[in-house]
């Protein structure tokens, strides 16, 4: 493992911007990291092929984390402290694909990837207050193609697709370290193994997990994994089938098991938006990008345990087509924010007028049987993937988050918004 220092240069910044519906969503800044390897007295910018964003809180610093596999396929994790432009600890070690990230609890967390003999490889990381992370070991598995991780309760959930195609899910825990009796090391423990073939995996954090994904018939699946007897068994829940996706995101809008989750998907695409600006009302340039829709999901009272579709909103206009996407509830569960990238607008007829690609942010509020935007931003520019992680409020915002994105030439760029 090398130790890594970082150096975040800003590249653009801006200490607000004036949102799209109302003055409650600000975007404090947007830059660049560069990575300097000081053992080797050199320098990079910061590159990557996938990026995920997670939350961390070790001893009471709370920050954010992003794991990432690098423009060489390396798995970089660094650690952050809300709205610095330096990273706190920057680590690599091996090669990695389908990165994610789970915490197990406040000073431990997992990172499940694939290897470069395309195994499961899950390992374990411990983070001190400052942000410091220290690797404590790994277990591996099968040859897979896909993998996801969350939290759940005081273990973690893992998701993987076989080779073949079909889903296991996997619960670890933690245990007593037999190197270091003061340290903690990686327990694995029970096992759920799917029937059908499943790809698109998205699971949410809580002590009950629910899980997203696209089945054979390339429709949207939402189904519960409940942990059980110490987590050596895991029950699956009822599921509910819904229209066709490419791709899907969960989050969960509050801790209990029989609380709401919300997942945004994108639909099978290309899309018939009806475009605006000197389009005449005809139809989107034909690429593979669906629209985005926003679902809320929670467990029947009636004693079945079935889950429930509530509330949702489907994306309207050029702006709401989407290649990629995000969902967190942030701000103790009182602020719902999305992301994803797409355009400003699009004509099929007109090249010049179909219109820049770039990412945009919404806050969105409850309305009964759907969502209303609260709030909107966005950052112009061509991106090719993007996650959210909320860290601990600063100065007199209600609530903060960074946008980690990936962006032409593979080049890494976080954004920090804030809300009021």
């Amino acid at each position: 493992m090398m130790r890594i220092k970082a150096l975040a240069l800003l590249a653009a910044y801006c200490l607000c911007i004036t949102p799209a519906l109302s003055d409650k969503l600000y975007k404090l800044k947007e830059f660049k990291p560069d990575v300097s390897y000081t053992a080797a007295s050199y320098s990079f910018e910061f590159l990557a092929n996938e990026i995920v964003a997670e939350s961390y809180d070790a001893n009471g610093h709370p920050g954010y984390i992003l794991v990432a596999s690098d423009s060489a396929d390396n798995l970089v994790i660094s650690t952050w402290q809300s709205d610095q432009e330096t990273p706190v600890d920057l680590v690599d070690r091996g090669k990695a694909r389908s990165v994610s990230i789970a915490k197990i609890d406040d000073t431990h967390f997992i990172t499940p990837i694939i290897d470069g003999d395309n195994k499961l490889r899950v390992m374990l990381w411990k983070i001190t207050g400052n942000g410091t992370i220290t690797y404590r070991g790994f277990r591996s598995g099968p040859e897979v193609t896909e993998v996801t991780s969350a939290s759940s309760g005081s273990a973690a959930m893992v998701v993987a697709q076989r080779k073949n195609g079909t889903l296991f899910a996997q619960a670890f825990k933690l245990k007593q370290a037999e190197d270091i009796p003061t340290e903690k090391a990686l327990h694995r423990r029970g096992i759920y193994e799917f029937a059908g073939n499943a790809d698109q995996l998205a699971l949410s954090d809580g002590t009950a997990n629910l899980l997203a994904f696209r089945d054979s018939d390339g429709k949207l699946r939402i189904t519960r994994l409940r942990k059980r007897q110490d987590a050596t068994v895991i029950e699956r829940g009822p599921t509910w089938v819904a229209g066709a996706i490419q791709k899907a995101t969960i989050t969960a809008a509050d801790g209990n098991p029989n609380g709401r989750w919300i997942t945004l998907t994108t639909s099978e695409g290309p899309s018939e938006f009806k475009t605006g600006h000197r389009c005449w009302g005809r139809t989107i340039h034909k690429e593979p990008h669906g629209r985005g829709k926003l679902i809320e999901w929670d467990i029947g009272t009636d004693g079945t345990q079935n889950l429930r579709r509530g509330a949702e909103r489907e994306f309207q206009g050029s702006g709401g087509v989407a290649k990629e996407v995000a969902v967190e509830v942030i701000g103790n569960g009182n602020f719902l924010v999305s992301s994803h990238l797409g355009f400003d607008t699009f004509c099929k007829r007109n090249p010049k007028n179909r219109g820049k690609q770039r990412m945009e942010v919404h806050l969105w509020k409850h309305a009964g049987t759907t969502y209303d935007k609260d709030a909107s931003g966005r950052i112009n520019g061509k991106y090719y993937d993007v996650s959210i992680a909320e860290f601990h409020p600063i100065r007199n915002y209600d609530a903060n988050f960074v946008v980690a994105l990936i962006g032409e030439n593979q080049q890494v760029k976080l954004s920090i918004w804030g809300v009021k």
